[in-house]
């Protein structure tokens, strides 16, 4: 337990080097998903520190450019689908993942998973998984300005399952509103959720 202690400390410190130098807004995005993934381990019983580094990692490409994702994701060989082709934003997570598991070495799946999939969310996440996910939506800043949001947070220390949903709830009828298209992702993490209730 040290051992993978010691690793995860590690791995923190590496990638902490790297959002140092993103853009000022994105880190402290970052930052403030990495305190409240932290709390929230904690509050679940959740390894907090597993937690907290998947919060940091979670966004370490989310200021490159459409094009700079679609080439840097298929360099690593990044399955894309024609969802990610027409919002290549969408690969933000998953070459986040790829750079956290073969270029830093991380061996811890959930963590790598969490940031592979904290935009859409999938079946059968993980609790850390959940947590990197809910609080990239609801960290204090995204609050501000956004009532529905509320809602969402006051269930997060209560039940992760719930909050997902309700944030679901409310992202999906945005996207369709807006007569877009609903990442599969994010309706079969929907459907998943809904099933076990």
């Amino acid at each position: 337990m040290i051992n993978v202690t010691r690793q995860i400390d590690k791995l923190y410190d590496r990638v902490a080097e790297m959002v140092a130098s993103l853009p000022l807004p994105l880190k402290e995005h970052i930052n403030r998903t990495c305190d409240l993934a932290r709390r929230l381990g904690k509050i679940h019983g959740v390894d907090d520190k597993r937690c907290a580094l998947g919060a940091l990692a979670h966004d370490l490409a989310r200021h490159l450019e459409g094009s700079q994702l679609l080439m840097q994701s298929r360099e690593k060989n990044i399955p894309l689908n024609s969802y990610e082709l027409d919002s290549p934003v969408l690969l933000h997570g998953p070459l986040a993942a790829v750079w956290l598991e073969s270029d830093l070495g991380c061996d811890d799946e959930e963590v790598v998973n969490s940031v592979r999939y904290h935009t859409t969310g999938r079946p059968s996440m993980t609790n850390v998984e959940k947590i990197v996910f809910i609080a990239d939506k609801v960290e204090p800043e995204k609050l501000t300005g956004n009532s529905g949001l509320i809602l969402v947070a006051e269930k997060i220390e209560v039940d992760l399952d719930e909050s997902i949903l309700e944030y679901l709830k409310l992202r999906i009828r945005s996207v369709m509103q807006q007569n877009k298209v609903v990442h599969p992702l994010a309706l079969e993490t929907w459907n998943y959720l809904i099933q076990e209730e």
